[in-house]
């Protein structure tokens, strides 16, 4: 049951002002943020805290530039997995470096997992190693040739 504090609790302007900032750069301080909003860096902090307590703002990462680090392949397999074999498979991905997000969604093939690899073929080879054991069937891998930053 949630408290009446809980339900009372609304996204503001300040609140949407303060995500759309750690959206884009979630590595800057109070300060910085406090600046970009015209509000004092103990609101700012208190904000981001709560936003954080109430699950909004749910962690911060590095944009990583992979092909800087030698991983030169990106791509997207969406497949399908019987339904005894989805806690396994959603096991599994969360302990793959190569993994970088596991989607599960609504269509034709519901798992989608986005991989990274030195280069194309490695990608291929592991899909062919790794994903069999979890009876993975109707198949699509997709290269990223491009990405448009938002």
């Amino acid at each position: 049951m949630r408290s009446d504090e809980e339900k009372k609790f609304k996204i503001d302007a300040l609140d949407m002002k303060i995500i759309e900032i750690m959206e884009e750069d979630c590595s800057k301080s109070y300060d910085e943020i406090s600046k970009e909003t015209g509000k004092s860096l103990w609101t700012v902090r208190d904000r981001i805290i709560l936003l954080k307590q109430r699950g909004v703002i749910k962690g911060c990462k590095a944009k990583i530039d992979f092909q800087s680090v030698g991983m030169h392949c990106k791509a997207f397999i969406s497949f399908n997995v019987p339904a005894e074999m989805i806690d396994g498979i959603v096991k599994f991905a969360k302990t793959q470096k190569r993994i970088k997000r596991t989607v599960i969604t609504t269509g034709q093939r519901r798992f989608i997992m986005e991989i990274i690899g030195e280069d194309c073929s490695e990608i291929r080879e592991y899909a062919r190693k790794e994903l069999p054991k979890f009876g993975i069937y109707d198949i699509d891998l997709q290269v990223v040739l491009d990405e448009i930053e938002q």
